[in-house]
This record gives structure tokens, sequence and C-alpha cells, in this order.
């Protein structure tokens, strides 16, 4: 399947439509039809985590169904952040796992559009199954509930919930400061919703009738403070605005037109694509292993084959599929956590020069090409050197955020303070935006995070019948 096409499965298929209903009868809560079934994690051993009983894991995103009711206007969804969390989590695809991803604290309004102190969220985030919004993503939906009548919040949910929409709004979000220029600023639709389940909101049908029942206002100053702000010196700046606030019969047509709905069966099909790909690296990379002379230069010649034809492939495939299951094969799962850790960075506005024996920042000339082309100074390398761009890949994650503002870390285990404790063995994006915290004892910085376990190290190949190089 050609890489446009592999694409499509996740931008370019139509959504199906759900109608508007000026009405809405009760909804009944069937909590125990609400439980999540294991299907997309049921997959050969060597590329999937299981629990201790050996049971298949569940994949939230990918095991629940949107269930999209055109009558009621309801969706289906897990919750990623409860309401008046200390900590705020995301969801990683790669994994189907939490992860924390801040902290909560006091700070002021960067807008001075609200008042009072910007704390913990009015509201429960979640995201809707099998549904990516406009930029690719999962998307995204805030629900306003009682919080003893919605799902309760779990690591790893067992259950899923619905909501009822009832508009919308569209954050933008400005990743590189200065932020003077419209197209630095990307929209994003991030549905409203409230709880069917709880008597307090069965006669909320639209945000206008939402906004009597919430403190809207501070709804919206939680949206565009919660993820931090830009920092310039001993400036702050916005980093996110609310551009606009659509009804419901907006948020319909906006939804139909920029969302996507996974079909599954033609995902299967991509990922069992994934797979050989997964297998046919390693089996060649470890063949070459085996050989007795000249490892470097024979798995150079490899990487560049590789790269030129499959690397987009690759990081599409590395965004959803894990490639290796530590229980199953260690060695292989490191291995390809550099590979990945490599993709990210090219495919992130960087380069590795075997001139410099470094990565260096790689401007675009144009929104799809870079000034460099990595496959030709791949053409330029000498194999001693190039091995030297998996260790020094590590290093060129964190320094990302000089340029681009963001950078990458790998996370084993979530096990810090008010952390998931779940097993993700994936690498996720970081924004170097920070929180204005107003009590700073309790500012915790997103950037002491570990970025990449020590104990781990690039397992380099031979440049001749020599013992291997650690």
């Amino acid at each position: 399947m050609r890489i446009c096409q592999l694409q499509n499965i996740i931008r370019c298929i139509f959504f199906a439509s759900f109608l508007l209903s000026c009405s809405t009868p009760k909804i009944a809560d069937k909590h125990d039809e609400r439980l999540i079934t294991a299907s997309w994690l049921k997959i050969p051993f060597r590329f999937a985590l299981r629990d201790q009983d050996d049971n298949y894991l569940i994949h939230p995103f990918f095991d629940i169904d949107p269930g999209f009711k055109r009558e009621q206007r309801t969706v289906n969804y897990f919750i990623t952040t409860p309401e008046d969390s200390s900590f705020k989590y995301n969801f990683d695809l790669y994994s189907g796992k939490l992860y924390k991803e801040r902290d909560y604290c006091p700070v002021d309004d960067i807008w001075d559009s609200y008042k009072g102190d910007v704390y913990r969220p009015n509201f429960t985030q979640g995201v809707v199954p099998r549904t990516y919004d406009q930029n690719s993503n999962p998307q995204k939906i805030v629900v306003f509930s009682n919080s003893r009548e919605i799902e309760k919040f779990k690591y790893l949910p067992t259950n899923y919930d619905t909501a009822k929409v009832v508009g919308s709004v569209i954050l933008e979000a400005c990743e590189n400061y200065p932020c003077d220029l419209k197209s630095k600023w990307v929209a994003t639709q991030i549905l409203v919703a409230v709880n069917p389940h709880d008597p307090s909101y069965t006669k909320v049908n639209f945000t206008n009738e939402l906004k009597h029942s919430v403190d809207w206002a501070y709804f919206k100053s939680i949206l565009v403070n919660q993820d931090g702000v830009h920092q310039i010196g001993k400036k702050y700046y916005p980093a996110f605005r609310i551009s606009k606030e659509y009804n419901l019969d907006e948020t319909i047509k906006y939804f139909e037109t920029n969302s996507t709905l996974v079909k599954m069966d033609k995902l299967v099909k991509w990922r069992e694509g994934c797979f050989k790909l997964y297998d046919s690296v390693w089996e060649k990379s470890e063949k070459i292993r085996s050989e007795k002379k000249d490892q470097q230069g024979k798995f150079l010649n490899f990487f560049k084959e590789f790269y030129s034809k499959n690397s987009a492939q690759f990081y599409i495939c590395q965004q959803l599929v894990r490639p290796a299951n530590i229980n199953d094969d260690a060695r292989r799962l490191w291995f390809f956590t550099y590979l990945q850790a490599f993709t990210n960075l090219e495919k992130n506005g960087f380069y590795f020069s075997c001139s410099e024996k470094s990565w260096l920042y790689n401007p675009k000339v144009d929104d799809t090409h870079f000034f460099n082309d990595q496959n030709k100074e791949l053409a330029r390398c000498r194999s001693r050197n190039f091995e030297k761009s998996f260790d020094q890949a590590i290093n060129g994650l964190s320094l990302m955020k000089n340029q681009i503002n963001k950078n990458f870390r790998f996370i084993e285990y979530d096990t810090q303070r008010g952390g998931s404790h779940q097993k993700l063995y994936s690498w996720v994006a970081d924004s170097a935006k920070v929180s204005i915290c107003k009590n700073h004892k309790d500012a915790i910085k997103e950037n002491q995070f570990d970025l990449f376990p020590q104990d781990v190290v690039w397992q380099n190949f031979t440049p001749d019948d020599d013992k291997t190089i650690q």
C-alpha cells in the first residue's frame, strides 16, 4: 500500500454525520453494557504487552465504538483527566495508555479575562474513540457533569461513557513565539457536552443553556492556560486562545467537514504492513550482526536503502503500532526505540550531519520540504560516524525545544508523583511551554522529567571481526 494511501486512512475518510434534534429523551444509564473489550491488542506476543495473567490489554481509542446516535446527539468517550484533578493527563495513542503531562497550580489568566485564580478544571476531559480531529490527533471532548453521576476515572479504563454534544469551541495554539501571524495559530475543535445520565443536565441541549449552569468564563480560562504559556526571558505570552464558540448546528457542520472516523478493517490491514516492516528490519539487522566482518558498513548500506524507501511508512507506524514487546525481546525493543528517536528528529526539522558528527537544525523551504535532505547526507556518511547518530539522537530530542519549542521524552513507567503508573515504553512529545504558578513552591517544571533510561545504550555494530562495542 502506498504512503499516501496510509495517510488517507487517518486523514481522508469522510466522517458520517449525525443530525440535529431540538429535544432529546432521557438516556438510560447502562453502566454494565459500557464495558471495554480488548480487541486492537489481540496481536502476536512480540508486538504487545499483556497483563500479569497473560490477558490482552485494552486500547480505549481503538476498542470502543464512537457510537454516534443521530436522534439523541450522543457520542461515546473515555476520560483522560477528571474534573477537579490535581494533574493533567494525556493519552498516548502508541501504547494506549494515559500518562501525567503536568501539575495543575493556581495561575493568573494570561489573557487577563478571568480575574480569579485559574486552577483545577471544572469539567471532565476525554477523547472520542476512533476519531481524529483536523490535525490528525485524537478528537477531544469536554463534559460537564455532577462527579457522582459520571463514569469513574481510572488510569486504565474498564468502561467508557456517553455524552450529549451541545456545542464546541475552537481552540487555537501557537507553537513558536512570536505569535504575530494568523498562520502561526493552529485551530482545533473541542466538543462541548453534558452527561445525559445526570438529572442536572437532562434539559441542557445547547451551549447558551449550558452557560446558565456552569462558570463559562472559568471554563474558557482553563482551556487557554492549562497547557502553559510562552516564556521569553522574564516575560510571558499567550500560547492558546479561543477564536470561536460554535452552536450545535455549526458544531455538527464543522465536525463533519474536519474530523475523521477510522475504518477498522482498513486500519487492521495497514497494521499488518507495519508488522511486516518491523520484522523485516529486525531480521535483516540481526543477520548483519551475525556477520564476521564490517557489520557497520553493511548496516549503513541497509539503513540507507530502508530509510530512503520506508522512512515515511515507519514514521506513521511508530505513531500507532508497537514494534516490540520488552517481555518478549528487550534487545529488539531498544533497537527500535533508537530508530524511532532518529526518525522523530528527522521528521521534526533536524538532520544528522556525518561531517559534523551531530544533529543540526534543518529549516523548511516550504510546507513539505526541508533544506537538507537526510538521504543525501546518509550517502556521504562513513559507517563509523553514522552510528554516532543513534546515541546522539537522545540528546538531540532534548535540544529540539531550542528550535521548535517542543521535545520528546521516553516513558517506561509513569511512576512520578501523580503519574498514571502505567507501562508505556513510548516516546511522547513534550511542549516547552511553562506554567506560571503563583505559589512558586508548587511550580514543577516539565523539563524535570527524565528524557531516557540511563542504563540503556545503543548496541554498536562492529567495524571488523572484533566483539560488539557497547
